[in-house]
């Protein structure tokens, strides 16, 4: 497995509305690549509400931007507590937070977003979540037991010692159901198995690797109930080479009919920048949907790991920031 390494555009956001103050009131090692930060507002207003699967984009110093799950039992109102972990692929955001943070630093943060909301579920919940994937869901079963809805979670590590959340899990298991995974004691998880004992007619919410979230995509379309799991990518889609297109294409900008080259050394995001066109990104590698554009003639290469599969067929949306063109000419509403 391999990965084409292409020239992306300048990560600063290039929209500044819904951004806010807040300082780091506590700063945690959990583990020894995991980090529990609280935040509080650095103005006179406290940081808004949040509904559970809420996250935040992040400044991550000057040129950089990365999105992190609200997390924790919300019982602290004004309050937002963040789970980082430290990964050997890491991006830079992760690195900049272990490097340059701690209580008392000033943060520049987004006022909460919701693309992973907690839906009412006449079937029940199952939760399956690796590593810090388990941020989100977290908050989630905090909400559930307020409500007195019982619910299941298998929650995935590689061994004990990353077990970063043990705190929060095991307060939370005297009411839900929560199994707990490691790898080096039992193997590989089986994903199929943990999934043929739900119920046929309950929600799947879903937060981890890369890999692990696509097994359980694909086990969703296969089975005919992809409408029933929830997803929360917040690491790049993993592209084999046998699915890369990276032929040169042209970008048609329906405002002005100008024709915009992209060669394959180049994302489209990065050539329509280079060519003048003020485009609004953050993550820049396909999970945030910032930057998602319409298509109006042509049909896209998808890689990202954002838009659903129906919306990925539909080819109305595409993710400049990671996906190209299946032929050689694309039209964008831009």
């Amino acid at each position: 497995m391999s990965a084409t390494i292409l020239e992306t555009a300048t990560a600063t956001p290039h929209r500044d509305e819904g951004w806010l103050e807040a300082t780091v009131c506590e700063a945690v090692r959990l583990a020894s690549d995991t980090l529990h930060l609280r935040l509080v507002s650095a103005t006179n207003e406290p940081l808004p509400p949040y509904a559970p699967g809420a996250h935040i984009a992040l400044r991550c110093g000057e040129d950089l931007v990365r999105h992190y799950s609200l997390t924790g039992p919300c019982e602290h109102e004004g309050l937002y507590d963040l789970g980082v972990k430290l990964s050997t692929v890491s991006t830079g955001g992760a690195r900049w937070i272990f490097d340059e943070v701690s209580v008392g630093t000033r943060l520049s943060i987004s006022v909460p977003r919701n693309n992973f909301p907690l839906v009412e579920a006449s079937g029940g919940y199952l939760f399956l979540s690796g590593g810090i994937g388990v941020t989100p869901i977290i908050s989630m079963l905090y909400s559930l037991r307020a409500r007195g809805v019982r619910a299941r979670l298998i929650h995935m590590c590689r061994a004990r010692e990353d077990q970063a959340f043990e705190h929060w899990l095991t307060e939370l298991s005297s009411f839900h159901d929560i199994q707990l995974h490691y790898d080096v004691e039992s193997g590989k998880p089986d994903l199929g198995a943990m999934l043929g004992m739900r119920q046929a007619d309950s929600l799947v919410y879903c937060c981890g690797p890369t890999g692990m979230m696509d097994e359980l995509r694909l086990y969703g379309e296969r089975e005919g109930c992809a409408d029933q799991f929830h997803f929360e990518y917040f690491a790049p889609r993993v592209r084999p080479e046998e699915d890369v297109d990276d032929c040169e294409f042209t970008v048609v900008q329906k405002s002005t009919g100008r024709e915009i080259p992209v060669p394959n050394t180049k994302t489209m995001l990065a050539a329509l920048r280079d060519a003048g066109v003020d485009m609004k990104s953050e993550c820049e590698y396909g999970v945030c949907g910032w930057c998602a554009v319409r298509v109006l003639e042509g049909t896209p290469a998808h890689f990202d790991s954002y838009l659903t599969s129906v919306e990925k067929e539909a080819n109305e949306l595409v993710l400049p920031c990671v996906s190209r063109c299946k032929g050689q000419r694309i039209t964008l509403d831009i």
